[in-house]
C-alpha cells in the first residue's frame, strides 16, 4: 500500500504543478499579444485586451510568484494604453475609503503623476496650476519612495523608471517655482492639441510611447541622397554582367 501511495501522491503534485505552469503560460501569451498591440500603437485594442486579461485572471492570481507579476503586468499595460489615449482616469492609483493613495506599483504611480502634470497644464488660472503642480510634485515623490523600497521588474526597467521620475520631479518643482514667482504673459490664442490617435493606414499623429515622430533634418535637400535597390535573384541571373564596368584603357 505504501509503495502505491508514494507514486500516486507524486503524480498528483506533478499534475498540479504542470496545470499551474500551463495556466501561467496561456496568460503570458495573452499578455504578449497586449504588449504587441501597445508597441504597434494600437492603444484602443491594447486597452480593451488588457482589461479583458485583467478581469479574467482567476487561478492565475494564486500561482506563487508568477501570479502577482502577471496581475501587475496586466494593470500596467492597461494603464499605459489609457494614458496614451489621454484617458487619465484609467491610470488613477488605488485609494482607500478616505481617499489616501494605497497604490504600491511604481509603474502606475509614475503614469498617474505624468497624467496629473499634463492635467495641470490645462488649468485656467495661475493659482490653480500652482496648486495642481504641488500635487504633481508629491506624486513624483511617492514614485521615488515606492521605487526605492522594491522593484520586481527587470533592473534596467527599474533604473530607467527611477531616472524618469527623478527628472520629472525636479522639472515639476522648477516649473512650479517659476510659475509662482513670475506673472505669466497675456494668454495667447491656443492651438488645438494633437492627441496621438491611431490611423488606419499610417502612424498616429503626434508623440507616442516611442517618442516624437522622426523626419529629415530641417533645411536638408533630400535630392542629394540616392536610393540603391539591390536586384533580386532572378534579375541577377538574367543579367550576370550587370554592374561591371568596361575595360579600362591605359593612358600614356
Amino acid at each position: 500500500m505504501k509503495s502505491v501511495a508514494g507514486p500516486s501522491f507524486a503524480a498528483i503534485v506533478l499534475a498540479l504543478v504542470g496545470a499551474a505552469f500551463w495556466i501561467a503560460g496561456q496568460t503570458e501569451n495573452r499578455l504578449a499579444d497586449v504588449h504587441k498591440q501597445l508597441a504597434m500603437l494600437r492603444y484602443a485594442d491594447a486597452f480593451d485586451e488588457g482589461g479583458t486579461v485583467e478581469e479574467s485572471l482567476g487561478l492565475e492570481r494564486r500561482v506563487p510568484v508568477v501570479g502577482q507579476k502577471v496581475e501587475s503586468d496586466a494593470r500596467d499595460l492597461r494603464a499605459a494604453a489609457g494614458y496614451w489615449q489621454a484617458d487619465y482616469s484609467a491610470v488613477a492609483p488605488r485609494k482607500d475609503a478616505n481617499g489616501v493613495v494605497t497604490e504600491t506599483d511604481p509603474a502606475i504611480l509614475l503614469l498617474s503623476a505624468n497624467a496629473a502634470f499634463r492635467g495641470s497644464q490645462g488649468a485656467g488660472d495661475r493659482v490653480t496650476t500652482v496648486r495642481r503642480l504641488d500635487d504633481v510634485v508629491r506624486s513624483y515623490g511617492e514614485v521615488l519612495k515606492a521605487q526605492a523600497k522594491s522593484c520586481d521588474a527587470d533592473p534596467r526597467v527599474c533604473e530607467a523608471r527611477a531616472t524618469d521620475a527623478a527628472f520629472n520631479y525636479e522639472y515639476a518643482i522648477r516649473t512650479r517655482e517659476t510659475l509662482a514667482r513670475n506673472r505669466p504673459p497675456a494668454p495667447a490664442k491656443k492651438e488645438p492639441k494633437t492627441i496621438a490617435k491611431a490611423a488606419e493606414d499610417d502612424l498616429p499623429v503626434g508623440p507616442t510611447l516611442h517618442g516624437h515622430p522622426g523626419g529629415p533634418p530641417p533645411a536638408t535637400d533630400m535630392n542629394q541622397f540616392k536610393i540603391v535597390i539591390p536586384k533580386r535573384g532572378e534579375e541577377r541571373k538574367d543579367a550576370p554582367d550587370a554592374g561591371k564596368g568596361g575595360q579600362k584603357i591605359r593612358k600614356g
